[in-house]
């Protein structure tokens, strides 16, 4: 979602997310598919003793969607873009097919797409970190800032798929990690090694400085990536 349109345009495409939800479920009820997890969901509506609601069913559907595919879809180009930039890493990891999975861990920490957290407000008086809250103030984890804690990580502006990683917020934290981490981890091992296997001389087609970069989505990403080979 783009925060630099208008209100009217976002709650305009909100409106046709939801509406192509609500056909997607009324077509597979009429075809009476059972294959996926939104069948999984309808059967949990429809039964006798129903777990969801019509509403919370439509609402669990946009969900999915939205989270799961602009999200890695935003991952997958940053995550492109990154490794294009540091060219001895990519050959790194194909060399090495064991360190896709640090790879994808480290990308998930330097890049942090969903940037900030869920907000919270405070049930009382409190101090952390040193920094008093008020009962009633808005408490925002920055994700991105918690993934370049100096604290938490050695030279953690420097990208490395050698890096021997700490537990990163590119997921979020505790009961509140995102639901859908090992699809995401598991889309990014399989795209990226075969993207770099098939086009080994693959590179920008145009300076970096002149990638458009998505500052105004629900995710940070890019806006278009130019590449040659």
């Amino acid at each position: 979602m783009d925060m630099a349109k208008s209100r009217e345009e976002r709650d305009k495409g909100a409106h046709w997310l939801i509406d192509y939800i609500t056909h997607l479920v009324a077509d597979k009820r009429r075809t009476g598919a059972t294959d996926g997890i939104l069948a999984e969901l309808i059967d949990k509506t429809d039964g006798e003793s129903p777990d969801l609601t019509e509403k919370q069913l439509i609402g669990l559907g946009v969900l999915l969607l939205f989270a799961g595919h602009d999200t890695t879809a935003a991952m997958m180009g940053l995550s492109t873009l990154t490794l294009l930039t540091h060219h001895e890493q990519p050959e790194d990891m194909l060399a090495h097919p064991e360190k896709i999975g640090t790879t994808v861990e480290e990308l998930m920490r330097y890049l942090t797409i969903v940037q900030f957290g869920l907000g919270r407000v405070a049930k009382v008086d409190l101090e952390l970190a040193g920094a008093p809250i008020k009962k009633g103030d808005l408490v925002v984890v920055a994700m991105n800032a918690a993934n370049r804690d100096p604290r938490a990580f050695q030279d953690p502006d420097a990208f490395d798929i050698d890096r021997k990683m700490a537990r990163h917020m590119g997921f979020g934290y505790g009961v509140h990690q995102c639901l859908g981490q090992n699809v995401a981890r598991a889309e990014l091992k399989a795209v990226l090694p075969k993207l770099f296997q098939r086009f080994p001389n693959l590179r920008l087609a145009t300076p970096l400085e002149e990638v458009p970069m998505d500052f105004t989505g629900t995710n940070y990403g890019v806006r278009k990536l130019m590449v040659t080979r």
